[in-house]
């Protein structure tokens, strides 16, 4: 039997210490050559919305280890929008209000389908818990306050991940919205980072600030949880002994690459891989990386094998930028997830055989 799981499924399915654990493996077992990962790719066309654009994403990666392979899709309108000064890219949910993204487990001994799920859930904890990871082996031990600019639901589980990898007992929050940053706040404070943390840790104040200068101020580890197009943090944010964390390379300018110690990158593969229709060029909504030699900088999973030196002083400024998403991390959260939801008894079970056929492809 195939199982498939709502969000409503995975949310209750989820634990971040065991999916944080599974990443964890999964990384080693790229680092030893016992996983594999295909480079991200986003195919465009042009949308009826103004500065809209449709676009499909996909991205597979495998983990011997656990015996699956993982494709997540998603299906896309975006469209650009101008947001407190900011120039963001947005989805826009015209699927009756609803986005399209889905997250395929596949058996590596059968080539079976074993599960379906959406990948809404998955999507927010598998960057947020390799954030997680590349702090606790990048940041200084005895770190205590985190800045966080960003104030969406990468935000919200980057407040977890985080959390669970160091016991922060400040939250530092900003946003341009004033509202967002309030809104935030008071949701950390009454469900979350304000109140006891996971495995015993303390209480956690949760602090609004005005700017990105006064989020930073005094902070042990810096991150950045957005979807801006326009860099945010600077090398001049970065004081000695820092650890930085950023979601996109947009969010941050060179300065940051020059200013750090020591940079650990999650793949060299560096940036998505484009296609548009032929002969154009541009499309609103498609967001290019800067041609860059990422063959300089270690993968998490060198660092986490120790093949790559993480931070060797108190004082270095150290940066990890969890620059594209692969494959493996949907492997290692969503076989983590779909253990704990047929523990639960929880999804609907339907025959294995409607995926299949006799017909050889």
């Amino acid at each position: 039997m195939s199982l498939i799981l709502s969000n409503d499924d995975v949310l209750r399915a989820l634990e971040f210490d065991a999916a944080m654990a599974a990443c964890e493996t999964a990384y080693r077992e790229l680092a030893d050559g016992r996983a594999v990962n295909r480079p991200t790719s986003q195919t465009y066309l042009p949308h009826t919305l103004p500065r809209g654009t449709y676009s499909f994403k996909s991205v597979e990666g495998g983990v011997q280890a656990f015996g699956v392979m993982a494709l997540r899709i998603t299906s896309d309108v975006v469209r650009e929008e101008e947001v407190s000064g900011t120039l963001r890219l947005n989805k826009v949910p015209v699927a009756d209000g609803k986005f399209c993204g889905l997250v395929q487990i596949y058996s590596v001994e059968t080539g079976a389908l074993v599960a379906i799920m959406p990948d809404g859930i998955i999507q927010q904890a598998r960057v947020a818990i390799t954030s997680g990871l590349a702090m606790r082996a990048m940041a200084r031990e005895d770190s205590h306050t985190l800045a966080l600019v960003g104030t969406g639901d990468q935000a919200r589980a980057h407040v977890k991940a985080l959390r669970a990898a160091r016991p922060f007992t400040r939250v530092q929050v900003y946003s341009p919205n004033p509202a967002h940053r309030a809104r935030f706040v008071q949701e950390m404070i009454a469900g979350g980072a304000g109140a006891p943390g996971p495995l015993g840790r303390p209480a956690c104040e949760v602090v609004a600030t005005e700017s990105v200068e006064a989020c930073v101020a005094g902070a042990d580890v810096i991150c950045t949880a957005t979807n801006a197009s326009r860099a945010i943090v600077t090398g001049a944010h970065l004081r000695p002994g820092v650890h930085y964390n950023a979601i996109r390379e947009f969010e941050l300018d060179e300065s940051v690459f020059e200013k750090a110690d020591v940079t650990v990158i999650h793949t060299r593969f560096g940036g998505a891989h484009h296609y548009l229709p032929p002969g154009v060029n541009h499309l609103p909504g498609v967001r290019r990386e800067k041609p860059r030699d990422w063959s300089r900088y270690p993968e998490i999973g060198e660092l986490l094998v120790g093949r790559a030196a993480g931070r060797t002083r108190p004082d270095q400024i150290t940066f990890f930028l969890n620059n594209i998403g692969t494959g493996v991390q949907f492997a290692a959260v969503g076989h983590s997830v779909l253990a704990r939801a047929r523990q639960l008894g929880l999804g609907h079970e339907v025959p294995t055989d409607w995926f299949l056929q006799d017909i050889k492809p």
